[in-house]
């Protein structure tokens, strides 16, 4: 995932409506993201993607639309566009940064190709940017924890290893429809067979969570 902070006004727009279009298919489901390192246990945690947080990952407040309708005005087939004037800088950001965020997001949102992606814990110290958990290789999607599940609270268009001390290698990424209780689909394993072969050496509190 390379930034770049230089787009035109219509490939800005363009880029945010193929952003709402990765993210589009990660709403309705929660997600289990387990990862592992040579000789390191198993780390993993729990997400969902909402549409009231897509607008925020962008770096964007609107003056004009709600979270919720910015996003469903970024969809292919909207009834109404987004448009230049509703992509507003929230604070600590500006055109730039939205640039830089938007280049990432369409692939950062692509969880289905997280084999190339690492996890961790965030425990390095940074200015202006608080989360728990971490998905991303050179760019970093940020989750905190609200309940029981994490949602996605910061895009940023730098290495997860700026974050976390100990990124772990992403092997399985499973799902559930929201409101199920167990994960019955997995949606990216690093090597096909892998989540069979491995099973058996899952900790207990992990495999409650599966269907297998």
């Amino acid at each position: 995932m390379i930034s770049t902070s230089n787009f035109t006004n219509d490939a800005l727009i363009n880029q945010i409506k193929a952003s709402a279009e990765a993210y589009s298919k990660l709403i309705g489901y929660d997600f289990l993201i387990i990862g592992k390192n040579r000789t390191s246990p198993y780390l993993w945690f729990e997400c969902r993607f909402d549409p009231e947080n897509f607008m925020h990952l962008l770096g964007i407040k609107s003056r004009t639309l709600a979270p919720k309708k910015f996003y469903d005005y970024c969809l292919p087939n909207a009834a109404k566009m987004i448009t230049l004037s509703d992509c507003n800088p929230s604070r600590n950001h500006s055109r730039k940064t939205i640039n830089e965020k938007c280049s990432c997001a369409p692939n950062i949102f692509d969880i289905s190709a997280a084999g190339y992606m690492k996890l961790g814990h965030k425990d390095l110290m940074s200015q202006y940017v608080d989360f728990q958990y971490a998905y991303g290789n050179t760019a970093t999607l940020g989750f905190s924890l609200f309940g029981n599940i994490c949602h996605p609270v910061t895009l940023i268009p730098r290495s997860i290893n700026e974050y976390s001390s100990k990124p772990y290698r992403v092997l399985f990424i499973c799902r559930r429809h929201i409101g199920q209780d167990k994960y019955n689909e997995t949606v990216s394993e690093v090597k096909k067979g892998l989540f069979d072969e491995l099973y058996h050496e899952f900790p207990d509190e992990l495999k409650a969570k599966l269907w297998y």
